[in-house]
C-alpha cells in the first residue's frame, strides 16, 4: 500500500499525493561498504559494529583505526596502513579503503584504489566508481559506470538509486522516475533505495537545492 502511495505521488496523482512525497525527510546515503566473498559475492562488513574510520580486527578482537593518509590504504593482512600501490593489498582492501574515502568525500583519492581492483567488473565496484566520478563533476561518465554495473546485475537497486539521482542532476526527471519504477519492481515494496530516490525526486520537483546526492 505504501508502495502505491509513493508511486502515485511521483506520477501525477495530484497535489495531495505529491505532498506525501515532499513530506518525506530528504535523507541521502552512501552505500554501506561490503566485503568480497571468494566466490565474488558479498557479505556484511564487520565495520557495522565499529565507529566510522575503524574496522573489526580478529587478531586484536576489537575495533582498530583504519582511516589512512593520502596515498595509503588499510591492509587486512598486516593490519596497518600501507602504500596504496602495494601488491599486498587485496581487492577487498582496495574496495573498503576506497569506500572510506568516499564516506569522507575524498573522491579523487578513492578512484585510483577502485581502478586497482582486479575484479573491477563487480557491480558494487563499478557503482562506486560511478558515484565517485559523478561527485567529481563528470555526471555523464558516472552514468556510464552505473549502466555497466546494471549490465552485470540488473537487480542491483543501489546503482539504480544513484542512476536516478544522476538523471536529476541533468534535470531528466522522467528517466529518474523510470529507475524508481525499476527499484519498486525489484524490491516488491518501499525499500530503502526506493525511499531515497523518492525523496530526491520530490526535492528536485519542489526546487530544493542538491541535498548531497
Amino acid at each position: 500500500m505504501a508502495h502505491s502511495i509513493l508511486r502515485m505521488a511521483l506520477f501525477g496523482a495530484g497535489s495531495l499525493a505529491l505532498g506525501l512525497a515532499l513530506a518525506m525527510p530528504p535523507v541521502f546515503a552512501v552505500e554501506e561498504m561490503r566485503e568480497f566473498n571468494d566466490d565474488g559475492g558479498k557479505k556484511a562488513s564487520k565495520t557495522k559494529s565499529c565507529p566510522k574510520g575503524t574496522r573489526f580486527s580478529e587478531r586484536k578482537r576489537g575495533c582498530v583505526k583504519t582511516s589512512c593518509g593520502t596515498g595509503q590504504a588499510w591492509s587486512s593482512g598486516t593490519e596497518a596502513c600501507i602504500d596504496g600501490r602495494s601488491a599486498a593489498l587485496t581487492d577487498e582492501d582496495l574496495y573498503l579503503a576506497a569506500g572510506e574515502f568516499v564516506l569522507e568525500a575524498r573522491y579523487a583519492e578513492a578512484l585510483p584504489l577502485l581502478f586497482r581492483v582486479k575484479g573491477r567488473d563487480k557491480p558494487q565496484v563499478l557503482n562506486l566508481i560511478g558515484y565517485s566520478t559523478r561527485k567529481l563533476g563528470d555526471v555523464d561518465k558516472g552514468i556510464e559506470y552505473y549502466h555497466q554495473a546494471l549490465a552485470v546485475d540488473p537487480g542491483y537497486t543501489k546503482a539504480r538509486q544513484y542512476l536516478g539521482e544522476a538523471y536529476l542532476l541533468k534535470d531528466e526527471v522522467g528517466k529518474a522516475k523510470e529507475q524508481l519504477d525499476e527499484i519498486a519492481d525489484r524490491c516488491g515494496g518501499p525499500c530503502e533505495d526506493y525511499k531515497l530516490l523518492v525523496a530526491a525526486i520530490a526535492a528536485h520537483v519542489s526546487g530544493e537545492p542538491d541535498a548531497g546526492w
